[in-house]
Protein backbone atom coordinates (compact mmCIF):
# COMPACT_ATOMS: atom_id res chain seq x y z
CA UNK A 1 0.00 0.00 0.00
CA UNK A 2 1.82 3.29 -1.03
CA UNK A 3 2.17 5.86 1.87
CA UNK A 4 -0.42 8.69 1.25
CA UNK A 5 -3.35 6.12 1.50
CA UNK A 6 -1.89 4.50 4.61
CA UNK A 7 -1.93 7.66 5.96
CA UNK A 8 -5.39 8.55 4.29
CA UNK A 9 -6.92 5.29 6.18
CA UNK A 10 -5.40 6.16 9.31
CA UNK A 11 -6.99 9.60 9.48
CA UNK A 12 -10.17 9.10 8.32
CA UNK A 13 -10.46 5.97 11.55
CA UNK A 14 -8.96 8.46 13.84
CA UNK A 15 -11.60 11.22 12.88
CA UNK A 16 -14.80 8.08 12.46
CA UNK A 17 -14.07 7.33 16.18
CA UNK A 18 -11.42 9.33 17.76
CA UNK A 19 -11.53 9.35 21.96
CA UNK A 20 -13.17 11.71 23.52
CA UNK A 21 -11.28 13.06 26.73
CA UNK A 22 -8.44 14.27 27.36
CA UNK A 23 -6.60 15.12 31.28
CA UNK A 24 -8.28 18.29 32.56
CA UNK A 25 -5.58 21.06 32.31
CA UNK A 26 -5.05 23.80 35.20
CA UNK A 27 -6.18 26.91 35.44
CA UNK A 28 -5.77 28.86 32.45
CA UNK A 29 -3.52 31.81 32.46
CA UNK A 30 -4.54 35.59 32.10
CA UNK A 31 -3.00 36.04 28.91
CA UNK A 32 -4.97 32.80 27.66
CA UNK A 33 -8.39 34.37 28.75
CA UNK A 34 -7.46 37.63 27.68
CA UNK A 35 -6.42 36.66 23.68
CA UNK A 36 -9.68 34.46 23.81
CA UNK A 37 -11.64 37.32 25.08
CA UNK A 38 -10.04 39.26 22.17
CA UNK A 39 -11.19 37.03 19.71
CA UNK A 40 -14.93 36.81 20.76
CA UNK A 41 -14.88 40.47 20.35
CA UNK A 42 -13.30 40.78 17.37
CA UNK A 43 -16.33 38.33 15.98
CA UNK A 44 -19.01 40.88 18.23
CA UNK A 45 -17.61 43.83 18.11
CA UNK A 46 -16.27 43.84 15.03
CA UNK A 47 -19.71 42.63 13.12
CA UNK A 48 -21.11 45.48 15.53
CA UNK A 49 -18.27 47.71 13.77
CA UNK A 50 -18.17 47.01 10.14
CA UNK A 51 -14.58 45.84 10.82
CA UNK A 52 -14.07 43.27 8.25
CA UNK A 53 -10.76 42.11 9.34
CA UNK A 54 -11.76 41.54 12.76
CA UNK A 55 -14.48 39.72 11.75
CA UNK A 56 -11.97 37.49 9.60
CA UNK A 57 -9.14 36.93 11.83
CA UNK A 58 -11.60 35.58 14.22
CA UNK A 59 -13.19 32.82 12.20
CA UNK A 60 -11.73 29.51 11.28
CA UNK A 61 -12.58 29.16 7.49
CA UNK A 62 -14.33 25.57 8.24
CA UNK A 63 -16.60 27.83 10.75
CA UNK A 64 -20.30 25.82 11.84
CA UNK A 65 -22.41 28.48 13.19
CA UNK A 66 -26.24 28.20 13.29
CA UNK A 67 -28.93 29.25 15.34
CA UNK A 68 -32.59 27.49 15.56
CA UNK A 69 -35.57 29.63 14.68
CA UNK A 70 -39.86 28.42 14.77
CA UNK A 71 -41.46 28.78 11.29
CA UNK A 72 -44.76 29.44 13.15
CA UNK A 73 -46.26 28.50 16.64
CA UNK A 74 -47.52 25.33 14.70
CA UNK A 75 -44.53 24.00 12.97
CA UNK A 76 -40.80 22.79 14.54
CA UNK A 77 -37.67 24.95 14.76
CA UNK A 78 -35.61 24.88 11.56
CA UNK A 79 -31.96 25.49 11.34
CA UNK A 80 -30.58 29.29 9.93
CA UNK A 81 -26.57 29.09 8.93
CA UNK A 82 -23.69 31.91 8.53
CA UNK A 83 -20.92 30.71 6.50
CA UNK A 84 -17.49 32.20 6.74
CA UNK A 85 -17.87 33.97 4.10
CA UNK A 86 -21.24 35.91 4.59
CA UNK A 87 -20.15 36.74 8.05
CA UNK A 88 -17.06 38.57 6.85
CA UNK A 89 -18.89 40.23 3.93
CA UNK A 90 -22.05 41.28 5.58
CA UNK A 91 -19.52 42.91 8.26
CA UNK A 92 -18.05 44.53 5.77
CA UNK A 93 -20.88 46.71 3.98
CA UNK A 94 -21.57 47.20 7.92
CA UNK A 95 -25.17 45.26 8.12
CA UNK A 96 -24.70 44.35 11.43
CA UNK A 97 -23.51 48.35 12.50
CA UNK A 98 -24.82 49.00 16.25
CA UNK A 99 -23.78 52.29 18.08
CA UNK A 100 -21.06 50.99 21.32
CA UNK A 101 -23.21 52.33 23.87
CA UNK A 102 -26.23 49.90 22.44
CA UNK A 103 -24.52 46.87 22.22
CA UNK A 104 -24.77 45.62 25.83
CA UNK A 105 -21.73 43.21 25.25
CA UNK A 106 -21.13 40.86 28.11
CA UNK A 107 -18.15 38.10 27.48
CA UNK A 108 -17.09 35.48 29.43
CA UNK A 109 -14.48 32.62 29.17
CA UNK A 110 -16.73 29.84 30.30
CA UNK A 111 -13.48 27.34 30.31
CA UNK A 112 -10.04 26.77 28.72
CA UNK A 113 -8.09 23.84 28.03
CA UNK A 114 -4.75 23.89 26.62
CA UNK A 115 -5.39 24.38 23.31
CA UNK A 116 -9.61 24.33 23.12
CA UNK A 117 -11.63 27.34 24.35
CA UNK A 118 -15.53 27.61 25.27
CA UNK A 119 -16.81 31.42 25.17
CA UNK A 120 -20.24 32.88 25.63
CA UNK A 121 -21.33 36.16 24.51
CA UNK A 122 -24.43 38.04 24.97
CA UNK A 123 -25.17 40.94 23.46
CA UNK A 124 -27.35 43.29 21.95
CA UNK A 125 -28.55 41.10 18.95
CA UNK A 126 -27.27 37.89 19.53
CA UNK A 127 -26.01 35.56 22.54
CA UNK A 128 -23.37 32.87 21.48
CA UNK A 129 -21.61 29.99 22.58
CA UNK A 130 -18.00 29.64 20.61
CA UNK A 131 -16.16 27.00 20.47
CA UNK A 132 -12.25 28.37 19.56
CA UNK A 133 -9.30 26.36 18.95
CA UNK A 134 -5.89 27.33 18.98
CA UNK A 135 -4.28 27.71 14.97
CA UNK A 136 -1.16 29.24 14.55
CA UNK A 137 -0.52 30.43 17.60
CA UNK A 138 -3.60 32.42 17.51
CA UNK A 139 -7.34 31.59 18.54
CA UNK A 140 -10.02 31.19 15.91
CA UNK A 141 -13.29 30.26 16.57
CA UNK A 142 -14.76 26.71 15.02
CA UNK A 143 -18.28 26.75 16.12
CA UNK A 144 -20.78 28.64 17.40
CA UNK A 145 -24.75 28.12 18.29
CA UNK A 146 -26.68 30.81 19.07
CA UNK A 147 -29.97 32.50 19.69
CA UNK A 148 -31.58 36.17 19.83
CA UNK A 149 -29.98 39.15 21.61
CA UNK A 150 -30.20 40.24 25.00
CA UNK A 151 -32.59 43.49 23.13
CA UNK A 152 -34.62 40.80 21.38
CA UNK A 153 -38.72 40.96 22.10
CA UNK A 154 -40.16 38.21 24.21
CA UNK A 155 -41.76 36.44 21.35
CA UNK A 156 -38.41 36.07 19.76
CA UNK A 157 -36.90 33.70 22.14
CA UNK A 158 -36.97 29.49 21.08
CA UNK A 159 -37.94 28.11 24.71
CA UNK A 160 -40.09 30.93 26.52
CA UNK A 161 -39.91 30.28 29.76
CA UNK A 162 -37.10 28.20 29.66
CA UNK A 163 -35.68 27.21 33.18
CA UNK A 164 -32.10 26.65 33.44
CA UNK A 165 -31.85 25.05 36.47
CA UNK A 166 -34.85 22.29 35.93
CA UNK A 167 -32.65 21.74 32.27
CA UNK A 168 -29.63 20.89 34.02
CA UNK A 169 -29.89 17.46 34.44
CA UNK A 170 -31.67 16.35 31.26
CA UNK A 171 -29.00 18.50 29.69
CA UNK A 172 -25.93 16.60 31.10
CA UNK A 173 -27.83 13.34 30.51
CA UNK A 174 -27.71 14.11 26.59
CA UNK A 175 -24.36 15.29 26.87
CA UNK A 176 -23.19 11.13 28.11
CA UNK A 177 -25.86 9.91 25.72
CA UNK A 178 -23.41 11.49 23.04
CA UNK A 179 -20.31 10.34 24.24
CA UNK A 180 -20.91 7.44 25.98
CA UNK A 181 -22.98 5.91 22.99
CA UNK A 182 -20.25 6.79 20.74
CA UNK A 183 -17.13 4.91 22.99
CA UNK A 184 -19.78 2.21 23.46
CA UNK A 185 -21.13 1.37 20.28
CA UNK A 186 -25.02 1.80 21.44
CA UNK A 187 -26.12 3.45 17.98
CA UNK A 188 -29.70 3.57 20.21
CA UNK A 189 -28.64 5.54 22.83
CA UNK A 190 -26.54 8.14 20.54
CA UNK A 191 -29.35 8.35 17.85
CA UNK A 192 -31.65 9.94 19.91
CA UNK A 193 -29.51 12.97 20.44
CA UNK A 194 -28.36 13.28 17.26
CA UNK A 195 -30.24 16.38 14.89
CA UNK A 196 -30.09 16.05 11.16
CA UNK A 197 -28.15 19.07 11.54
CA UNK A 198 -25.84 17.83 14.39
CA UNK A 199 -21.68 18.41 13.69
CA UNK A 200 -18.82 17.42 14.77
CA UNK A 201 -15.16 18.87 14.32
CA UNK A 202 -11.87 16.59 15.26
CA UNK A 203 -9.23 18.68 16.27
CA UNK A 204 -5.70 17.13 15.50
CA UNK A 205 -2.15 17.61 15.33
CA UNK A 206 0.06 16.12 13.50
CA UNK A 207 3.31 14.31 14.82
CA UNK A 208 5.47 14.92 12.39
CA UNK A 209 5.03 18.24 11.74
CA UNK A 210 2.90 19.58 14.77
CA UNK A 211 0.55 21.42 12.07
CA UNK A 212 -3.11 21.50 13.79
CA UNK A 213 -5.82 20.31 11.51
CA UNK A 214 -9.82 19.79 11.61
CA UNK A 215 -12.06 16.97 10.32
CA UNK A 216 -15.66 17.83 10.27
CA UNK A 217 -18.33 14.74 10.05
CA UNK A 218 -21.79 15.05 10.03
CA UNK A 219 -25.35 13.15 11.11
CA UNK A 220 -24.34 9.59 8.79
CA UNK A 221 -20.78 9.97 9.75
CA UNK A 222 -21.23 10.11 13.32
CA UNK A 223 -23.82 7.37 13.32
CA UNK A 224 -22.91 4.54 10.84
CA UNK A 225 -19.31 3.74 12.53
CA UNK A 226 -21.12 3.14 15.74
CA UNK A 227 -24.02 1.02 14.17
CA UNK A 228 -21.04 -0.49 12.77
CA UNK A 229 -19.04 -1.31 15.59
CA UNK A 230 -15.71 0.48 14.17
CA UNK A 231 -12.99 1.33 16.26
CA UNK A 232 -14.92 1.16 20.17
CA UNK A 233 -13.18 2.02 23.01
CA UNK A 234 -11.61 -0.36 25.31
CA UNK A 235 -14.05 -1.33 27.87
CA UNK A 236 -12.27 0.67 30.61
CA UNK A 237 -12.52 3.96 28.61
CA UNK A 238 -16.51 3.99 27.83
CA UNK A 239 -17.25 5.92 30.50
CA UNK A 240 -16.97 9.83 30.59
CA UNK A 241 -16.98 12.59 33.31
CA UNK A 242 -19.42 15.10 32.15
CA UNK A 243 -20.11 18.82 33.65
CA UNK A 244 -22.28 21.38 31.88
CA UNK A 245 -20.68 24.37 32.19
CA UNK A 246 -23.56 27.02 31.22
CA UNK A 247 -26.92 27.00 29.90
CA UNK A 248 -28.94 30.13 28.18
CA UNK A 249 -32.01 30.34 26.61
CA UNK A 250 -32.58 27.01 25.21
CA UNK A 251 -28.99 25.96 25.01
CA UNK A 252 -26.17 24.10 26.84
CA UNK A 253 -22.53 24.08 26.69
CA UNK A 254 -20.87 20.67 27.97
CA UNK A 255 -17.52 18.94 28.41
CA UNK A 256 -16.76 15.76 28.70
CA UNK A 257 -14.35 13.80 29.93
CA UNK A 258 -12.77 10.02 29.59
CA UNK A 259 -9.03 8.70 30.02
CA UNK A 260 -8.40 9.13 26.06
CA UNK A 261 -9.60 12.56 25.25
CA UNK A 262 -11.91 15.68 25.19
CA UNK A 263 -15.37 16.81 23.87
CA UNK A 264 -16.98 19.83 24.07
CA UNK A 265 -20.81 19.99 23.10
CA UNK A 266 -23.08 22.34 22.36
CA UNK A 267 -26.59 21.68 22.88
CA UNK A 268 -30.24 23.04 21.68
CA UNK A 269 -33.66 22.19 23.85
CA UNK A 270 -36.08 21.35 20.92
CA UNK A 271 -39.85 21.03 21.87
CA UNK A 272 -38.51 19.23 25.61
CA UNK A 273 -35.62 17.14 23.87
CA UNK A 274 -31.99 18.13 24.30
CA UNK A 275 -30.19 17.40 20.97
CA UNK A 276 -26.48 17.88 19.99
CA UNK A 277 -25.98 20.05 17.56
CA UNK A 278 -21.92 20.96 17.76
CA UNK A 279 -19.27 19.06 19.07
CA UNK A 280 -15.61 19.70 19.15
CA UNK A 281 -13.36 16.38 19.85
CA UNK A 282 -10.12 16.84 21.10
CA UNK A 283 -8.26 13.61 21.00
CA UNK A 284 -4.60 13.30 23.42
CA UNK A 285 -2.41 15.66 22.15
CA UNK A 286 -0.41 14.44 19.09
CA UNK A 287 -2.32 11.23 18.61
CA UNK A 288 -2.47 11.28 14.77
CA UNK A 289 0.19 8.53 14.25
CA UNK A 290 2.65 9.44 11.77
CA UNK A 291 2.84 7.41 8.31
CA UNK A 292 4.71 4.27 8.49
CA UNK A 293 7.93 3.83 6.16
CA UNK A 294 6.82 2.89 2.26
CA UNK A 295 7.62 -0.41 1.47
CA UNK A 296 10.10 -0.95 -1.48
Amino acid sequence: MKKATIAMTALLVLAAVAPFARAQAGAAAQPEKDAAIQTALDYSDGAYSGDAARMERALHPDLNKLMFRRRSPATGLMAIYSTWSDLIELTRTASFSVDPEKRLTETSVLEINDDVACLRVKTAWWCDYLQLIMVGGRWRIINVLWTSGLSAPPQAKVVPGFDAGKERPAALQAALDYVEGRLSGDAARLEKVLHPETSQVTYMVAAKTNAAFVMRARYSGILEPVKAKLGLAPENARKAEARVLDLMDGMAFAAAQTALGAAYLQLQLMDGQWKVINVLVRPVKNSFPPAPPEKK
